[in-house]
């Protein structure tokens, strides 16, 4: 009884040993699987860090290569910018001093009449082709302003040169063929009103009648010392109305010293005396002939400033050059003159 007791206590223990064996076995491989799991998550982690680096180490040498090449740039494009103001110094040197040395083919002045037959020859001329340039450049305009790039650039700089010397207060015409048959500029005796161009087989020489041709209410003063004509032409045609006026004023005095200063206060005197009688008459031909559209001043600088602080404001002024003497000249003359235009060949 007691050795079969024996026995089962024996074979129980001899299960309970072996199955904490099975689970100790089980135990080792469940952490052998788990250490080459964590070892398998290692590896991939380094080929992972591996790859990063190297995508890194990349990025780092594009980065470098990037500001190198940056700076390489900049340094070129401050070369380009250091040989662009060269050129354009070395240009600008060039131009100055080709403009020193232009020369207007021609220059010449064309009465009313002359003018209109100058026009009817021009506007006969003929081309197989699209290249016959007209411009109309009011004051203060230039060709640049005006024409397309494209047109612009097939205009000889020499004669944009020659062009940027006149500036008219009354504007410019240009006549420009690109063959040069005919290279030549009009400055009008009246202001070309508004900016426009035409390329055509003919130049445009309508607008130019117009303007010549516009009835003007057209006052004019010559201002001289001593000397000084008012006249009013309703149509810029004819004078209506003419004045003379005549003073005594001294010749200008060479010597110096307290003669020469009391000599000039008496002519300064003699000066605003005759200013007087100027803006008197003036202001009758204002008063008759509110209506004006047009002044055309010349003479003497200081007289014409005075006259200008008489005049309306809304009055558009032209001032000409000229050496018109009143005494020797009548009126037609004298209008003519102001009437004419001035030829250019360029």
């Amino acid at each position: 009884m007691n050795d079969k007791k024996t026995k089962r206590e024996n074979t129980a223990d001899t299960k309970k040993g072996l199955s904490s064996f099975i689970g100790k076995i089980s135990g080792k491989g469940q952490l052998e699987l788990e250490i080459d799991r964590l070892n398998s998550v290692i590896v991939k982690m380094e080929l992972d860090l591996r790859t990063t680096k190297n995508q890194l180490e990349k990025k780092e040498a594009l980065a470098r290569q990037a500001v190198a090449d940056r700076q390489e740039a900049e340094a070129r494009l401050n070369q380009e910018r250091i040989r662009n103001q060269t050129l354009s110094h070395e240009l600008e040197t060039i131009r100055i001093e080709s403009q020193g040395k232009l020369e207007f083919r021609e220059i010449e002045t064309l009465s009313p009449q002359a003018v209109q037959a100058y026009l009817s020859k021009l506007s006969s001329f003929r081309t197989p082709a699209d290249d016959l340039l007209t411009a109309y450049l009011p004051p203060g305009t230039r060709l640049s302003a005006v024409l397309s790039e494209k047109t612009l650039d097939l205009v000889e700089e020499e004669t944009l040169n020659l062009l940027d010397r006149l500036d008219p207060e009354t504007g410019i015409v240009l006549f420009y063929d690109f063959h040069r048959m005919v290279c030549e500029a009009i400055v009008p005796p009246v202001p070309v009103p508004s900016p426009s161009w035409q390329l055509g087989d003919s130049f445009e020489t309508s607008f130019l009648k117009e303007i010549l041709n516009k009835n003007y209410r057209l006052l004019v003063l010559v201002l001289h010392a001593g000397e000084s004509f008012i006249g009013f032409a309703p149509d810029a045609r004819v004078f209506d109305i003419e004045e003379l006026v005549h003073s005594s004023v001294k010749e200008k005095h060479s010597k110096g010293g307290f003669s020469q200063r009391r000599f000039e206060r008496l002519r300064e005197e003699d000066i605003a005396h005759h200013m007087n009688k100027v803006f008197e008459a003036l202001d009758k031909v204002l008063e008759e002939n509110s209506l004006i559209d047009c002044v055309i001043m010349s003479g003497d600088p200081q007289l014409i400033r005075e006259i200008q602080r008489r005049l309306p404001l809304n009055l558009e002024i032209i001032e000409k050059p000229s050496d018109i003497k009143v005494e020797k000249s009548g009126g037609e003359e004298i209008l003519r003159t102001f009437l004419s235009s001035r030829r250019y060949l360029l």
